[in-house]
């Protein structure tokens, strides 16, 4: 089962202010870790391939995508293919982001690729995050 994009809403599965109590009742088998010492709980979905952080209210902030997940942006599928096709069939589709040193954002659909290596020919998507509208500023 893909995941898609919602620019600006989240996934269709899981949507930005969502309460963690009712995604945890809907999705099921989830892990719990802190990035840091003071930082909220973050909710690993391992067999989705899903990772969720929410905010101090314990509303869904960012959504962190990996394998085994499938994740779309309208038809493009984003996880695991080559990097610079993924680029190229979202410029395609009118979709435009910032490139870096770890993937390139698209911050007016609200989310990101990472790769270890986005100047290599034949680097993969290896992660694909989704942030709430203001979450980086």
């Amino acid at each position: 089962m893909p995941f898609n994009i919602i620019p600006r809403e989240g996934l269709d599965l899981v949507r930005f202010g969502e309460g963690r109590a009712d995604i945890r009742a809907r999705l099921g088998q989830f892990s719990t870790f802190r990035r840091t010492p003071e930082g909220t709980p973050v909710d690993h979905y391992v067999n989705l391939g899903l990772m969720l952080s929410f905010d101090s209210s314990d509303k869904v902030e960012f959504i962190e995508v990996a394998e085994p997940a499938e994740i779309l942006f309208g038809d493009v599928s984003l996880l695991g293919h080559s990097y610079r096709r993924v680029v190229s069939e979202l410029g395609r589709n009118g979709v435009f982001g910032a490139e870096d040193d770890f993937g390139v954002e698209f911050r007016d659909q609200c989310f990101s690729l990472f790769t270890q290596a986005p100047g290599e020919g034949d680097s993969r998507v290896e992660g694909v995050s989704v942030f709430a509208p203001g979450y980086y500023g």
